[in-house]
């Protein structure tokens, strides 16, 4: 993830700024947030590498899931507000991890899948694509597909969440 924030900043340093702004949320922890509020609810945020390791057991245990290690990881390297681009012809966001509320939306979302997917959770939702799809991480082998839940199908996207997040692009390629 480090190479992805280094060329996201550099892309906002190149006169981007609204990469490292987002709606402010009064439920995160504020470590994350430089400066003030603007007129339009915005703050810059700043990328921070964790050093605290959240431990998933419990949320497993209430799920009766055990998570593929891509997931555990996605969820302790980074502290962020945004992370998106361009992966071949996709445009991709995945799901922001951000101080005090990144489990208990991850847990919400989780059950909400679950519910839509017979009560299992082969896959792990982590995502959206530009033309909603979701993106979901294969639980047992750390593959990220495309889900078209209407139509029940999935699409291999990456081999891996290292993969996808190592290879997006902020601008789209021709």
């Amino acid at each position: 993830m480090r190479q992805y924030f280094l060329l996201r900043k550099k892309y906002a340093d190149g006169g981007l700024d609204f990469l490292f702004k987002t709606p402010f949320n009064e439920d995160v922890d504020s470590f994350i947030y430089i400066g003030e509020v603007d007129e339009d609810d915005y703050i810059e945020w700043s990328p921070i590498e964790k050093t605290k390791y959240h431990e998933f057991t419990l949320l497993e245990s209430s799920i009766k899931t055990k998570f593929h290690s891509s997931i555990i990881e996605y969820f302790n390297s980074y502290w962020f507000a945004d992370l998106d681009g361009f992966f071949d012809d996709y445009y991709i966001s995945l799901d922001s991890i951000l101080p005090k509320v990144e489990l208990e939306s991850f847990r919400k979302t989780l059950q909400g899948y679950k519910n839509n997917h017979n009560n299992e959770l082969e896959n792990i939702p982590l995502g959206m694509e530009g033309n909603g799809l979701i993106v979901v991480v294969d639980n047992t082998d750390g593959t990220v597909k495309l889900e078209d839940y209407e139509k029940g199908t999935y699409v291999r996207l990456s081999k891996s969440l290292e993969d996808l997040i190592t290879n997006l692009h902020l601008k789209r390629r021709n």
